[in-house]
This record gives C-alpha cells, sequence and structure tokens, in this order.
C-alpha cells in the first residue's frame, strides 16, 4: 500500500476544508508509519485517537457549512460521512483491543475514501460554495455604498427585485 499523500489533486479549492484535508491525510500517514514500525501500543492508540478527532471535527466543520449554504445535497454527503465514520469506529474498537491488523486495515479503507470522496463529493461541495461565494460578491458589489432606495438590487439569477 502506498502512503497516503495529499496533492492537489485532491484540492476543493476552499482553504479552509483543504487545509483540513491536509491535517487528516497526515493523520492517517502517521498511524501508518507507527503501525508498520511496530512502535508501542500506545502510540498507536494516541495517533488513532488524533485521526478520529481530526475526522469527526472536520465532518461536522464541513456539514455547517453545508446548512449555512443550504446545499442541495447536503443529505447525501452527511451520509457519506455517517458511513465513514461508523467504519472508523469499527477500526478503532478492534486496534483499542490490540489488534494491529485493523490499523492497518483502517488505513487502507480510509486512503480509498479520502481519495474518492475529496475528488467527488468534496469537489461537488467546493464549487457550491465558490460559486456561492461569487454571487454574493457581485450581490455586494451591485449594491455598493449606495442609499438602499439608490440601488439596483440583482439577484444570483439577473433578475432584479426588491430586498423589501
Amino acid at each position: 500500500m502506498l502512503p497516503l499523500k495529499w496533492s492537489t489533486s485532491h484540492a476543493v479549492f476552499v482553504t479552509e476544508i483543504d487545509d483540513e484535508h491536509k491535517e487528516i491525510f497526515e493523520a492517517v500517514s502517521n498511524v501508518h508509519r507507527a503501525l508498520t514500525s511496530h512502535g508501542p501500543l500506545s502510540e498507536t492508540r494516541k495517533l488513532t485517537q488524533r485521526l478520529t478527532s481530526c475526522i469527526v471535527e472536520h465532518f461536522a466543520h464541513e456539514e455547517r457549512l453545508m446548512r449555512a449554504a443550504r446545499y442541495d445535497s447536503i443529505e447525501w454527503h452527511t451520509e457519506k460521512h455517517n458511513a465513514a465514520h461508523r467504519r472508523v469506529e469499527q477500526f478503532v474498537q478492534r486496534i483499542g483491543q490490540g489488534d494491529t491488523q485493523a490499523g492497518l486495515e483502517m488505513v487502507e479503507y480510509l486512503t480509498a475514501w479520502l481519495h474518492d470522496h475529496t475528488r467527488l463529493a468534496d469537489r461537488m461541495l467546493g464549487a457550491f460554495l465558490r460559486n456561492q461565494q461569487r454571487c454574493m460578491w457581485k450581490l455586494t458589489f451591485r449594491a455598493g455604498t449606495k442609499p438602499m432606495d439608490a440601488c439596483d438590487w440583482v439577484g444570483t439569477d439577473g433578475e432584479r427585485f426588491d430586498p423589501a
């Protein structure tokens, strides 16, 4: 199995999400290194806990972004997160019992899952968030600093509207 390394092929082009992905990729690599070097079980458990925390925090952050942006595919994306989280928890339980094979299986699973998830589901989310940000900037720019009644209010669809 090749070590997991983040590259621009995993980028979603939303800096905060990409930074969190880098952290998760590094955490997976750290667990893999600890397992293959046959380090102490306590170190593997500590690194596994760190990885789990990174994943849980990242999923929660993405889900907050999706809710705030009213992302249409939130249920589908969240189910992908939930399935991965359930699977990782199963591996973590086995690792806690000293099963180093479970650790290697978890690294293999997460390596494949992260490659797929970042390149499809997260790219879709990233595109949505970037487009929404562009539309908000466009709306803000067009509104400018004129008094409200002197502004032309234009929605993301290009149609004029009354903000009142």
